[in-house]
């Protein structure tokens, strides 16, 4: 297996899409941006997240396992301002659809931790890198962060799948917030261990 690590300037083109690649299938991506297809296109999963990794790589916690997987983190104190994510997926996002999924995330910001906390935004692998542990390494380079330093995680899940992993590495679900059918987030943390 690769290492683990930050990523660096030459490492974005992949970073990004690893990502785009990762959630052009998960539900709550499909749900905003995909219509009735079962695919987000690339044209609108690229930009978007080329977005999210150049807003995250700034609070230094972006890590890469070479080209096949990418976490973006929020370390404790730093909330990053996603005012131009928002913007994007309005453009594209059908009116109703949009104001169901800011209702859902307003409703999973209330068990949100108030005591400094890491913040895993987003976490993926390109296709033919899944199930060989790539994720498991990417969410244990932070979160031994967080058991040294006595800090719990948070993350919001939007598959089962992704949810199972989560529980796994010690996150419980404290509350699932339904979007429509077979889409919903689930706020999930997992307190540091001791």
């Amino acid at each position: 297996m690769s290492i683990t690590r930050h990523a660096l300037p030459q490492d974005r083109d992949a970073a990004i899409a690893t990502l785009a690649e990762a959630f052009s299938t998960d539900p709550f991506w499909v749900y905003l941006l995909a219509g009735d297809d079962l695919t987000v296109p690339d044209e609108r999963m690229t930009p978007v997240m080329e977005l999210e990794h150049d807003l995250h790589v700034l609070a230094g916690h972006t890590y890469v396992i070479g080209d096949d997987a990418t976490a973006l983190w929020d370390p404790p104190g730093v909330h990053t301002d996603l005012t131009e994510v928002g913007g994007f997926l309005a453009r594209y996002a059908p009116p109703e659809r949009m104001a169901r999924a800011m209702e859902a995330f307003a409703e999973i910001a209330d068990w949100r931790p108030t005591e400094p906390h890491f913040y895993l935004h987003l976490i993926g692998a390109r296709s033919q890198a899944r199930g060989q542990g790539l994720g498991s390494a990417l969410l244990g380079r932070v979160l031994s962060i967080c058991d040294d330093e006595g800090l719990p995680a948070f993350l919001e899940a939007s598959s089962a799948r992704n949810a199972e992993l989560y529980t796994r590495h010690g996150f419980t679900n404290l509350a699932t917030v339904t979007i429509d059918t077979d889409v919903a987030l689930r706020a999930m943390v997992r307190p540091p261990k001791q």
